[in-house]
């Protein structure tokens, strides 16, 4: 099965299996350590020209603006989308938090939307709580 770094490089690098689109041209993303990622396009406070360490920091900076889970509360709340298009043979999910810039990528044989979904609540407040970046790429293709 993938890694969630390997799956976000997939996703942003490669057009959609189902509906042809494809992905911006300009993107750069983090990993953090437990598959929560961080991805964005060039923006007026990350430029195109911007740095690994950059990127990394502006990962760190979104997850933490985000803010741990708190259940009952908007940041516990969460979409689930299946990546069934790229990875017809393996349980993908895509979780997304209400922010452009945050998903968490589950690789688990779940039972529905809901068990994804709470599986990647619960990775968000692991990796909010360890910061720990395990990959960076930034808008030239650069990566570490």
């Amino acid at each position: 099965m993938p890694t969630p770094a390997e799956v976000i490089e997939t996703v942003f690098t490669s057009a959609n299996p189902e509906t042809g689109s494809l992905p911006p041209s300009d993107i750069a993303w983090a990993a953090f350590e437990h598959g929560t990622v961080f991805f964005t396009a060039p923006s007026e406070g990350l430029a195109v020209s911007a740095s690994l360490d950059d990127v990394e920091a502006a990962a760190r900076a979104a997850l933490d603006d985000l803010g741990p889970v708190r259940v009952a509360t908007p940041s516990a709340d969460f979409t689930v989308s299946r990546l069934s298009g790229w990875y017809p043979q393996d349980p993908v999910w895509f979780i997304q938090f209400g922010s452009d810039t945050i998903a968490t990528i589950v690789i688990e044989d779940l039972d529905g939307d809901l068990a994804a979904g709470l599986t990647g609540r619960a990775i968000r407040d692991r990796d909010h709580q360890a910061m720990n970046v395990v990959s960076v790429r930034n808008f030239r293709g650069e990566r570490r």
